[in-house]
């Protein structure tokens, strides 16, 4: 096992992240099983939601260096961006009627073995279907849902596409929730996707989500000072933080939050979607 990545952020946005990626050791296990070990309950893809694709699409390549490939027959409805030769996230259209704060949102998506009882417990849990259950083409069934404070998340089923699964990229590092009750998010993530869920020592009305006994995200308490809208924000690793920073506030981001002495820093693109960017850790 590789070491864990540790990030403390104290003051506005407290959050403890770890990453934590299994070697071939385990192998002995199932091939099924042992993927499963590895990603249950970790975020594993996102999809950017945008009132201006082609905008969006110029600020992530250029941004990050990903690159643009079409996926089916045309490049109309959706998009595909790469990490190198592994996709990384989809973009689609969407109205920016439907949110009066951004005109743009990402949507990240867990893994899981079963996205149909899922979706169901969320449902019996108060939570609202946007998407129900349906095949993802590149990567088995996904479904959308937003919980009962309004957060969204989706789902994606990690039990029929393993192989598929393999060609996407591993720089989603970690999944945020900012709520402004994080005790009722805490019991409904517990109850509808099964995370165990345990205070952080730094801040007690924070918490952390664990699934396979690994740490995939936390909730943490909405600052006053922020519309107050329960949000996830989903972080990317990349090799170079200032780099990329500096190439983001060019490209007309935002910087809503960057901590000192940390290789982290939440953005705003221009369309107002946030994402949340980590430095990859050296393998030496």
């Amino acid at each position: 096992m590789k070491t864990i990545n540790k990030y403390c952020l104290t003051a506005l946005f407290p959050l403890l992240l770890f990453t934590t990626l299994f070697t071939n050791a385990e192998q002995v296990q199932p091939k099924k099983q042992a993927i499963e070990q590895v990603e249950q309950g970790k975020l594993l893809w996102a999809d950017l939601y945008t009132s201006d694709v082609e905008s969006s699409l110029n600020f992530y390549t250029d941004t990050f260096g990903w690159t643009v490939r079409k996926f089916g027959k045309d490049n109309e409805n959706y998009h595909l961006l790469f990490d190198g030769d592994r996709a990384i996230a989809g973009v689609l259209s969407r109205s920016a009627q439907r949110n009066k704060t951004e005109a743009a949102l990402w949507v990240g998506s867990i893994a899981t073995d079963d996205v149909q009882a899922k979706v169901n417990n969320a449902a019996n849990n108060k939570g609202t279907i946007i998407l129900k259950v349906h095949d993802f083409a590149l990567y088995g069934k996904r479904a959308v849902i937003a919980d009962p404070q309004g957060a969204i998340i989706s789902l994606l089923d990690l039990s029929n596409s393993d192989i598929k699964q393999k060609n996407i990229s591993d720089k989603w590092d970690w999944a945020q929730l900012f709520s402004t009750d994080t005790k009722k998010s805490a019991s409904f993530y517990h109850q509808a996707f099964g995370y165990s869920t345990e205070k952080t020592k730094a801040n007690s009305s924070s918490y952390y989500l664990s699934q396979q006994g690994e740490i995939r995200a936390s909730i943490v308490k909405l600052p006053a000072s922020f519309e107050q809208r329960d949000r996830w924000i989903n972080f990317v690793k990349v090799d170079d933080l200032s780099k990329v920073l500096s190439k983001a506030i060019k490209n007309k981001a935002l910087i809503v939050y960057q901590p000192k002495d940390q290789k982290l820093v939440i953005v705003a693109d221009p369309s107002g979607a946030l994402i949340g960017l980590t430095e990859q850790e050296s393998e030496k």
